[in-house]
């Protein structure tokens, strides 16, 4: 049976032998953090599974030859990029709101449009352009930009784990992407 208190480096070498122990290994240790940031993303039970066994599938086939270096950001890489794919999926089928479309419109805001804000977020160029920003921020901001654009927390999530109220986090997160639309702009990056 799996141990929750294995290390990245034993479940990652589980992988590399190719034991079904290394699966639950990783969901022992990373499951509730990789089924709320899905939960954050996609807001349904149905999908939040399929998107978690479509993560540790992938996980399964991509492990080895690769070897993560920090296995919980490898993970949590993985998870999100297959609930953004499965809300592509059904944004093709019919618009519709929800939170990834919030964030997708806040960040929108950034640069010059939707389409754009997603190719240009996979873009290794954009990548570096945030980082250094955040890399400028104190660790609170960063941490709160990280929580509501990366693990798309809510508002309330948000000012509830920093002591804020909902308005002070909404405009924070307001100054720092117009903060982040200069840096944008400074980099060439213009605004339509």
């Amino acid at each position: 049976m799996a141990s929750s208190y294995q290390t990245d480096e034993t479940i990652i070498e589980l992988f590399f032998e190719r034991s079904e122990e290394a699966i639950e290994s990783a969901m022992d240790k990373y499951g509730v953090l990789l089924r709320g940031l899905a939960w954050n993303i996609l807001e349904n039970r149905e999908d939040v599974e399929e998107c978690l066994n479509d993560t540790y599938l992938a996980v399964w086939n991509s492990i080895p030859p690769e070897r993560p270096q920090y296995l919980k950001a490898y993970l949590c890489k993985i998870v999100r990029n297959n609930a953004l794919d499965r809300i592509r999926e059904k944004r093709r089928d019919k618009r519709g709101g929800g939170q990834i479309n919030l964030l997708l419109d806040e960040l929108s805001e950034c640069i010059s449009s939707e389409a754009d804000t997603v190719r240009l977020l996979e873009n290794a160029e954009m990548a570096e352009v945030i980082s250094d920003y955040l890399r400028a921020q104190t660790k609170e901001r960063r941490t709160m930009f990280i929580q509501r654009y990366f693990y798309a927390s809510s508002l309330r999530e948000i000012a509830e784990e920093h002591g804020m109220t909902e308005g002070a986090v909404k405009s924070l997160m307001f100054r720092m992407r117009s903060e982040l639309r200069k840096e944008f702009s400074g980099k060439g990056y213009g605004h339509d």
